[in-house]
């Protein structure tokens, strides 16, 4: 009998202490730690983070008090919450431009403006005259464009095979793919575009998931389109395809 009472009271004690709303609570946040840690998304990190962070917070404050846990479970949420901040848009900036706003509906438009205006950091507005040419056939592609203003065509061993005009990205194929271009891409008419270079886009790509994503996304969306629009045309010759 007193072997079984030996035997109850450290499982008791135990069960006390695994059952201490505090205890439990501190459990709970580690828990969410570890798992935040796991995810495979920087996303899912900073949310579980903040998750854990709450709970840090009310266990160390109301349930068992602990200033010392407290004062870092606090800093956690703070970090937590400028990071998803940063990333879902809760930046300074003047508003998007006209170009800019079109580059997003067409592009990226399930981004936030804030994740827009990241995403332009790396890119840059340019002019070009007639008869430049932005992708060349057997070249690896340099740089993603999206053309905001003019007409540029598609040319394959000095024929017209199609045309890319406004809201259109050039040079997806090859970016995605690391393939050369098998085009060349020359404007037609004076173009305004916003080009990317391919290894400053892939470096920003790298540190950020979601606007990972958002690219792969508009990438395969233009390439569907695109053969659409050449299925078009090899069923309606003679009708320009748009």
């Amino acid at each position: 009998m007193a072997l079984e009472l030996r035997m109850v009271a450290p499982m008791s004690l135990w069960l006390t202490q695994i059952l201490d709303p505090g205890m439990l609570l501190r459990h709970i946040a580690m828990f969410l730690v570890v798992a935040a840690i796991a995810m495979p998304t920087i996303g899912f990190v900073r949310w579980l983070a903040l998750a854990a962070s709450i709970v840090g917070i009310v266990g160390s404050s109301s349930v068992a008090y602990d200033p010392g846990s407290l004062f870092w479970w606090i800093l956690l949420a703070i970090v937590a919450v400028l990071r998803i901040g940063f990333a879902t848009g809760w930046r300074f900036g003047a508003p998007l431009g006209r170009d800019e706003e079109m580059f997003h509906q067409r592009v990226v438009p399930e981004l936030s403006a804030g994740q827009v205006r990241l995403l332009l950091s790396v890119g840059s507005w340019r002019e070009v005259v007639p008869g430049t040419v932005l992708t060349h056939a057997g070249e690896r592609i340099a740089e993603l464009c999206f053309i905001a203003r003019g007409e540029v065509d598609i040319v394959v061993d000095g024929k017209k095979v199609g045309n890319s005009g406004p809201g259109t990205l050039i040079g997806e194929a090859g970016l995605s793919t690391g393939d050369v271009a098998t085009a060349d891409a020359v404007c037609a008419t004076s173009v305004r575009y916003l080009g990317f270079d391919a290894v400053r886009l892939y470096r920003l790509l790298d540190n950020h998931d979601d606007l990972q994503d958002a690219i792969e996304l508009a990438i395969e969306r233009s390439l569907r389109d695109k053969l659409h629009r050449s299925n078009m045309a090899a069923a309606h010759p003679g009708v320009p395809a748009r």
